[in-house]
């Protein structure tokens, strides 16, 4: 549990938080334990908290289903995005134009102006076409949908996620809740033959060599592969655009019971870069104290991800 120590807050203009989910809950809901709706509330929050776009996240959820069909077998969360096509010019140029943070900086300016996959198309959600201006910011068709596993514990309690023999459902519900909001990529997408994402345009195998093909070992990086921010799933199974499980991540591909797994300021940054606008965190003062924070190291996986 992270634990915040406060103390006299002055006050500190913090920019207008817009980013909105419009909620639709299946009739399966209806049978979920108590706490999973105020759970899943809490793990939208974590992005309403953290990212500025003006756009609502039009979203249905499901308990044991998602929209309307089983998970596929191991799955804790599954989700489904509304998806559409976009050649490479027109990514680089929303990414470029919608570039508001340090590390957005950073990582446009490694998007040079030829295509690196010599025309193939680029799929991304519609929620993460709304954060980038390709699609009007308050469309009222479904971005897509999540599902959970009715046939696991689970733990719906903000202030106990790591409870032994437990999933941590806010975290699970974070990772499914951020692919609808664009975080997949190749093979993922749904679509046939070869067909990237804007997230593989920052996957690198080493320093300046990007990666566009299905290995082990690539990693998520902003700054042309010099930095690596975390090391994404190999084709062992689960999917490519999730974390390899190097540390307790929300993004991990594989979870075990027992643990918190949070957000991380390497999840943070790749909804930053990949078109969310980040919310500049206040500098903290002599009036402010924040201490807690959560490590450790995924030694088992023991159940996936969708």
């Amino acid at each position: 549990m992270n634990k915040y120590v406060l103390g006299l807050l002055l006050a500190i203009p913090l920019p207008a938080r817009a980013l909105t989910f419009n909620v639709t809950y299946d009739p399966s809901v209806a049978s979920a334990p108590a706490g999973f709706t105020s759970a899943f509330s809490d793990a939208l929050q974590a992005f309403t908290n953290a990212y500025s776009d003006p756009i609502q996240i039009n979203l249905s959820v499901g308990w044991g289903e998602v929209a309307g069909s089983s998970l596929a077998p191991g799955n804790l969360g599954q989700s489904f995005a509304s998806e559409r096509g976009f050649t490479y010019t027109p990514v680089r140029t929303a990414l470029i134009n919608d570039a508001t943070s340090p590390n957005d900086a950073i990582a446009v300016a490694g998007l040079g102006a030829s295509d690196p996959t010599n025309g193939a198309l680029f799929v991304m959600s519609n929620a993460e076409a709304k954060a980038l201006g390709l699609l009007a910011a308050n469309r009222p068709s479904s971005d897509g949908a999540v599902g959970f596993s009715s046939s696991v514990g689970w733990t719906f309690d903000p202030n106990n996620r790591a409870v032994a023999g437990k999933y941590d459902f806010i975290g699970i519900a974070e990772h499914e809740v951020s692919e609808v909001m664009g975080r997949f990529g190749m093979l993922q997408n749904g679509f046939p033959g070869t067909a990237f994402s804007p997230i593989d345009l920052f996957r690198y195998t080493a320093p300046g060599v990007p990666d566009f093909t299905p290995v082990n070992g690539s990693y998520f990086s902003i700054d042309g592969g010099t930095t690596n921010v975390n090391t994404f799933n190999g084709t062992g199974g689960g999917d490519l655009s999730d974390w390899a499980g190097l540390t307790v991540d929300a993004f991990n591909a594989f979870s075990n019971p027992g643990h918190l797994e949070p957000l991380s300021s390497g999840d943070l940054t790749l909804m930053d870069v990949i078109g969310y606008n980040l919310i500049p965190v206040p500098e903290p003062s002599t009036s402010l104290l924040l201490g807690g924070g959560v490590a450790g190291l995924v030694i088992f996986a023991r159940a996936k991800r969708g």
